[in-house]
C-alpha cells in the first residue's frame, strides 16, 4: 500500500516504485511513468524530479492547464516538506487548505494576475480575518508564485507589488491584579501548579506540557526549556485512526530554548510534586507521556469560568506574567529574554500598553518632583 498522498509502493522483489502521470492514451486512461530505486527516498526524489521536469513542460507548453492547486501541492512537497518543523508545516497546509484553495485552487496560473490577487486579498480583510491570518496566508501565496516563477511556470510574479497594510495590534488580555490574586490563592488550594507555574515563569502551554523532571536544577532554582509539545493534524493516519497525534518537538525557536528562574515557593511545590511522582517522566504528564495541551487549557478554562473570570486562556497567564514584570520597571531587554522572544521589538509590540503606563507614572512623578 502507498503512503498517504503519494503513489510510491514496495514491490515483491524489495525495490521501491513510484509512478506519475504523463497523459492519457486516445481511449482516456491514464498513462503513468515509473520509477525504481531500493530505497524509499530515493524513489520519493526522483518521482519529484520527474514532476518538476513535468510541471515546467507544462509551464512552457500550457500554462494555462496548471491549476494554482496542483502548483502549490508540488511546491509544499519539493520545497517545505522535510526543511521546515513538522507544526510549521501542517499549519501551512492548514492555511493553504482553509483559505487559499477553495476560493483559488481551480484557477489556472494564467488567471492570477496582480488585480485578481488584490481582490483576494481584499475579500479575506473583508471577511473578518485578523491582520495575522491574511498576512499569513498572503505570504504563502506570494512564496509559492515565487517558486513557480523560477521552475519557469509563469513569466511574471503576481504577488510581487501587492503590499498587506498593517493594522494595529489588539491589546491582549492580561488579569488585573486582583485577579490574579484570586486566581493564585485557587490554584494553590486546587493544587492546580500548571497555571501557578505559567503565572510565575510565563512558560508557554506546549513547554509546561513537555516539562521534564530532569529539567529542573534544584540547587540552582531554575528551569531550563528544550521542548514543546503540540497537538497536530496527523496527516499519516490510516483511514478511521486518530485524525490528531501529540507530537514532541523544539522549542518554538532558537530564543525560546532557555533557563528561567523559579520562586521559591513554586520551586517548593514542584518538589512536592515530585516526592509524589514517582517514576514519571514528565513534570505534568502520566505513564511516562506528556501532558495533553487541551487538558491543561480546559482545566485552566474551567477554573477561571467558576472565578467568573472571563475572555482569558491560558496563554493569558504568559501575558499577565510579562506586564506583571513591566509595572514592576523591569526593563523590556529582560522580559523578553524571559519569555524567549526573537527579539525585544517582538516584546515592545505586545506589551506597549504597559510600557505606556509606565511612560506615564514617569511623568507624572517627574511633575512632582
Amino acid at each position: 500500500m502507498s503512503r498517504r498522498g503519494e503513489n510510491i509502493y514496495k514491490r515483491k522483489d524489495g525495490r521501491y516504485e513510484g509512478r506519475y502521470v504523463i497523459g492519457k492514451t486516445e481511449n482516456g486512461r491514464t498513462r503513468f511513468g515509473y520509477v525504481y530505486a531500493r530505497q524509499y527516498q530515493q524513489v520519493r526524489y526522483k518521482l519529484m524530479q520527474k514532476k518538476a521536469e513535468q510541471m515546467k513542460l507544462e509551464g512552457g507548453k500550457a500554462q494555462a492547464q496548471i491549476s494554482l492547486a496542483k502548483m502549490m501541492r508540488f511546491w509544499l512537497e519539493s520545497e517545505l516538506l522535510g526543511a521546515v518543523k513538522v507544526s510549521t508545516y501542517n499549519t501551512y497546509v492548514r492555511l493553504i487548505d482553509r483559505h487559499v484553495l477553495p476560493t483559488l485552487g481551480s484557477c489556472a496560473l494564467s488567471q492570477l494576475t496582480p488585480s485578481f490577487v488584490l481582490s483576494f486579498v481584499q475579500k479575506m480583510e473583508a471577511s473578518g480575518l485578523s491582520y495575522a491570518t491574511v498576512k499569513s496566508v498572503y505570504r504563502l501565496l506570494s512564496c509559492a508564485m515565487r517558486f513557480a516563477l523560477e521552475e519557469g511556470m509563469i513569466q511574471k510574479n503576481p504577488c510581487k507589488k501587492i503590499r498587506i497594510q498593517s493594522k494595529e495590534a489588539p491589546q491582549q488580555r492580561v488579569l488585573s491584579q486582583a485577579e490574579q490574586r484570586r486566581l493564585c490563592d485557587a490554584a494553590q488550594c486546587r493544587g492546580d501548579f500548571s497555571t501557578l507555574l505559567s503565572l510565575y515563569t510565563g512558560l508557554r502551554l506546549g513547554e509546561i506540557c513537555a516539562l521534564k523532571w530532569a529539567d529542573i536544577d534544584w540547587d540552582k532554582h531554575t528551569l531550563t526549556v528544550r521542548r514543546t509539545v503540540q497537538r497536530l493534524e496527523n496527516y499519516g493516519a490510516r483511514p478511521g485512526g486518530p485524525k490528531t497525534a501529540l507530537m514532541i518537538g523544539a522549542p518554538k525557536s532558537a530564543c525560546s530554548h532557555r533557563v528561567i528562574p523559579v520562586p521559591e515557593f513554586i520551586l517548593a511545590q514542584l518538589r512536592s510534586m515530585w516526592t509524589k511522582a514517582g517514576q514519571t517522566e514528565f513534570v505534568f504528564g502520566a505513564s511516562q507521556r506528556a501532558a495533553d495541551p487541551r487538558t491543561i487549557q480546559r482545566h485552566f478554562q474551567r477554573l477561571a469560568n467558576q472565578l467568573g473570570i472571563h475572555g482569558v486562556h491560558f496563554h493569558t497567564l504568559r501575558h499577565s506574567f510579562a506586564t506583571r514584570l513591566l509595572e514592576l520597571g523591569v526593563d523590556v531587554k529582560t522580559v523578553s529574554a524571559l519569555l524567549g522572544h526573537g527579539s525585544v521589538k517582538v516584546t515592545l509590540d505586545f506589551y506597549a500598553h504597559s510600557l505606556f503606563d509606565q511612560k506615564q507614572a514617569a511623568v507624572e512623578r517627574l511633575s512632582a518632583y
